[in-house]
């Protein structure tokens, strides 16, 4: 099977804030895996596809960061009532990429 990502993705469990734009639907969660385009997580609740999201993401080494993202993909988990959920950044700040860039480096080094 051939790979379709363009960026390279690690498995990094890190807290995640969002919030449904415009609705005022929040939640708080953990991350499956991280990529300098998007990210993966579990949601308890159902949102819609293309719906676009706030995040907040933070490291455990105390940086945070905060970016606006779409929503791409959506699979219910039927074996406990979650569902995993895929998104995309739309807008995320220098800083946060070039962090992101360095850890996804790291990580691929010490593999």
């Amino acid at each position: 099977m051939e790979e379709r990502r363009r960026y390279i993705r690690i498995p990094e469990k890190l807290q995640i804030f969002y919030e449904v734009i415009p609705s005022e639907r929040k939640g708080e969660y953990i991350t499956r895996d991280i990529s300098q385009s998007g990210i993966r997580f579990l949601a308890h609740d159902f949102i819609p596809k293309n719906s676009c999201l706030r995040v907040k993401l933070t490291f455990n080494t105390s940086f945070s960061f905060e970016a606006f993202s779409r929503l791409v993909w959506i699979r219910e988990r039927s074996y406990n009532e979650e569902y995993e959920v895929g998104l995309e950044f739309i807008n995320i700040p220098q800083e946060a990429k070039t962090y992101l860039i360095d850890r996804i480096k790291i990580h691929i080094v010490h593999c």
